[in-house]
């Protein structure tokens, strides 16, 4: 006697009568929720991080740059290879800042900065390029988890124990605090994420302005620095745009101090006035900002850290 045949049927299983994607209501809710999502912030979020986005506007750059239309000729008339968002080579200071002015340049055509290197750069610009960011990101991360997971057990003991205050809590939370932020940073020099940089933040109608007064101080060479400036995402409504300028290493506490020196006599900024602040690309890589959960300082300097 053969045996009986198991196997079910597929097309019942996956039938409209089938209880395989739940109960009545419990279709209901998944349909109303497909209705409702919305998959656009999503994607502004995560597509430009991905790595098929990141090869495909590395070859599409590649392939503009080494199109007849991207050789043209500058001030000097020397021929000049232009990029869409940083300054071309062998192009004037002056044709770069009139071609790229951030307070026009889409992000849409420009992607979401404009790049310029220093004149004494060239070991920062190498070390920006060489750095490994995804281990950095994904042991980072685990750091990060790592501390939620004992907070989490800190604060379960602590309600157990039934204080009114968080005092006891928060001198356990400290230390640990310590420890997360020298995890990452040390992390962050395996890895060569070590540059870091002073931000300045001008308003909409003064960026060009700002910017073309950093860029001609850096092509002075008096200092080792790179800077990048937001590019117009047409939705700013006015903001602030965000200006880096970047230091090789954020414990070079020397050389930090040097490129601000440059911006106070520059007057990029005042030293008497509000202060501005240096933060490592370590947490800018780990989305550590002034409202982290971790309660982090986002910031490693200020202004007000350094005699200028």
């Amino acid at each position: 006697m053969s045996p009986k045949n198991t196997t079910p049927d597929v097309s019942v299983l996956f039938s409209d009568e089938s209880s395989f994607y739940g109960d009545d209501d419990e279709q209901a809710r998944l349909e109303d929720e497909v209705k409702a999502y919305d998959p656009e912030p999503f994607w502004s979020y995560y597509h430009p991080k991905l790595l098929s986005t990141l090869q495909n506007e590395s070859r599409a750059a590649e392939e503009a740059l080494n199109s007849p239309s991207s050789t043209l000729q500058d001030g000097h008339n020397s021929s000049t290879r232009l990029y869409p968002h940083k300054r071309g080579d062998n192009e004037s200071i002056s044709a770069f800042l009139t071609r790229l002015r951030p307070s026009i340049t889409l992000t849409s055509e420009a992607g979401p900065w404009i790049w310029v290197r220093g004149k004494a750069s060239k070991s920062l610009s190498k070390s920006l390029e060489s750095r490994d960011e995804a281990s950095f990101v994904k042991k980072g991360t685990e750091l990060l988890r790592e501390f939620d997971d004992k907070e989490q057990e800190l604060r379960v003991a602590h309600d157990k124990l039934g204080s009114k205050t968080t005092a006891g809590l928060t001198r356990k939370l400290n230390p640990l605090r310590g420890e997360l932020e020298a995890g990452i940073l040390s992390v962050a020099r395996e890895t060569g994420i070590t540059a870091g940089k002073w931000m300045l933040f001008p308003s909409d109608d003064r960026v060009d302005e700002v910017w073309r007064m950093l860029v001609l101080a850096l092509e002075k060479g008096d200092v080792c620095a790179d800077a990048k400036v937001s590019t117009n995402d047409e939705q700013s409504n006015g903001q602030a745009r965000l200006i880096c300028i970047y230091t090789e290493d954020f414990a070079d506490k020397e050389d930090v101090k040097k490129v601000l020196q440059m911006l106070a006599r520059e007057e990029l900024f005042d030293p008497r006035g509000r202060p501005i602040y240096y933060k490592s690309d370590a947490f800018t890589l780990l989305e550590i900002n002034s409202k982290n959960k971790y309660q982090l300082k986002a910031s490693m300097y200020s202004s007000k850290d350094f005699q200028v």
